[in-house]
């Protein structure tokens, strides 16, 4: 499968959503979310703030990074944080890897020193996902969320440009 990594376009949204809406549930974020339109979408994600990994062959979006400051202080105008979604379809097939790599690309040309991320400590495939493409663990929140009966950590990761 041959993907490009390029900044989302408004033609993009159908797929990111669909991708987005069969990716969350409760056992890997604290608070599902689904988008029920593009125009919904786009009120939090506009256009542009995500790499996409569009399959030039079936012509769509197959997964997306999305990044922006970590707050809104000045302060941290040189972190992103970040967030990934790969199509479950094609998970352990690249894809994820390159939007890291593509991102990173994106970061170093911007100027941004540091990419950080939250996930449960319970997303252990995810966990090694981002230790495989050098994040490094900065820290844990324990038992930041009550999911499914029981206290969950938040894994605090990071990757330094």
């Amino acid at each position: 499968m041959t993907v490009l990594i390029r900044r989302s376009l408004w033609s993009d949204y159908p797929d990111l959503i669909a991708i987005e809406n069969q990716l969350w549930n409760e056992r890997n974020t604290p608070q599902v979310t689904t988008y029920s339109s593009p125009e919904e979408y786009k009120i939090r994600f506009p256009v542009g703030t995500h790499l996409v990994a569009f399959n030039e062959s079936e012509g769509k979006a197959v997964g997306f990074i999305g990044f922006h400051p970590s707050t809104l202080l000045q302060a941290h105008k040189r972190t992103w944080l970040i967030d990934i979604g790969v199509d479950p379809a094609i998970q352990s097939k690249g894809v994820g890897r390159k939007l890291v790599e593509g991102l990173k690309k994106e970061a170093r040309e911007q100027r941004i020193h540091k990419l950080s991320l939250r996930v449960l400590g319970t997303n252990q495939r995810a966990i090694r996902f981002y230790q495989k493409n050098g994040f490094v663990v900065e820290g844990i929140l324990k038992e930041e969320f009550w999911l499914n009966d029981r206290f969950v950590d938040v894994i605090l990761m990071a990757f330094i440009l």
